[in-house]
Order: structure tokens, then sequence, then C-alpha cells
């Protein structure tokens, strides 16, 4: 359960909002300024704050500026003023969402389970292959539906993680005769699948590389399933 600070000063919007997200699962508190929110922070941890910017004494922009430095804890403005440049403002200050008041309890809710699950997944290098289920899962978390040669290939290169893996030892494993006609049967085989997997996730390019005259190395950590 995701656990909620709402950071507002009326207290009959405060409660709605409580009152509202109670009822879409999360577990609320509520505080009127910046110097409460200290204290409920210090009393217990919070996964997400909903900050109002109309604050007294400190507003939510300086609030904002100095949670930045904790990487677990989402912000969520949610304030009357909506203009474009208020919005950059909110959003240079640190907030990873801008809401414009009066805002739908369902939206908020929705930001809130978007922003706590990206929050939740650790940041990672990792690439996972499953040779049961035949797919490649890259850090990202996307999955990429692998043939059962690619699988072979992959299944091979992940037991040398990085160790250049020769092609004759290639050839081995794709049952394949060590010969002129199997080099390009490979290199359209590793080609292929770096373009899919390019596809599937372009920001995190499949680390397969060649080495010249010697064979192939798996440039990254990973999990054979």
């Amino acid at each position: 359960m995701l656990r909620v600070l709402i950071v507002e000063d009326e207290p009959e919007l405060r409660d709605n909002l409580m009152i509202g997200l109670s009822a879409h699962g999360f577990m609320v508190r509520g505080v009127g300024d910046g110097a409460a929110m200290d204290d409920a922070l210090a009393e217990a941890a919070a996964d997400l704050i909903v900050l109002d910017l109309g604050l007294p004494g400190e507003d939510g922009l300086e609030i904002a500026q100095r949670l930045r430095g904790r990487q677990q804890l989402g912000v969520i403005m949610v304030t009357a003023r909506g203009m474009t440049r208020e919005c950059i403002e909110g959003l240079e200050s640190g907030a990873d969402s801008y809401l414009v008041k009066p805002v739908d309890i369902t939206l908020l809710a929705a930001a809130l389970r978007n922003l706590g699950q990206r929050l939740a997944q650790p940041a990672t290098t990792r690439w996972r292959l499953n040779r049961v289920a035949s797919r490649l899962q890259s850090p990202h978390g996307s999955v990429i539906a692998l043939t059962a040669q690619e699988c072979s290939l992959l299944a091979l290169l992940f037991a040398h993680l990085g160790n250049v893996v020769t092609r004759s030892a290639i050839f081995t494993a794709l049952g394949q005769p060590d010969e002129l006609c199997s080099n390009s049967r490979l290199e359209v085989l590793i080609s292929r699948l770096r373009s899919k997997a390019g596809k599937v996730d372009p920001d995190h390019p499949l680390p397969l590389r060649a080495r010249h005259n010697m064979g192939y190395v798996f440039l990254a950590e990973g999990d054979d399933q």
C-alpha cells in the first residue's frame, strides 16, 4: 500500500483529498504546511507527497526543491496556479507531476500509482534470459521474444558473460557446421536479434559485440533462468 502525505493548508480540501485517496487504496495522512510535513516524515516515512504551492511560510516550490534530493520520494503538485510558466516552475523545482485544481480524484490516484510504480523499480543494468519461455528481458523491463536459435545463442553467451565465445563454439551450440556459409547465417541471426531488441527497447541496445576473427561477447550483467 502506497503511503501518501498531503500538504494542503485548506482543511476542507485536505480532508476531501484524504477521504478520496483512502477510498482508492492509499495510506493517507494530511498536514497544513512545510514544518508539519517535516514532523510527519520524521514520525513515519512516505512514498509520495501531494503538495500545494500556496502554503503559509515555506511555499510549495521551496519545499519541492529541498525534497528533490530524496530519490525514492515522489512529489505531485496540486495547485490552483494553472499558467504554463507556473507549471514549468513547479516541475523545475523538483515535482514529478503538476495537476491544476480542481483535480479529479481518480486522475490524481492514477498519477500517484504510476509514479509509485516507477519509483519502486530498482535501477538495474541486468539483462534476464528465460530459456524455458524463450524470452529476453531488458534492464528496463521490456520483453523480447526469441526464436530457438536466438535463445541457444544467448544461453551460450550468458554462460560466458564478459568473455569472448568463439564462432566454433557458437556453431556447435546451434548445431551448424563450422564453414563459410555458417558464418553468414550467424551474422544474419545476430543482426536480426539486435534489430528486434532495438525495436522493443531502443534505450537499451543489445550489448552483444563482435570480436574480429575471434567470436562474440555479451558485455553486460545478466541472469540466466
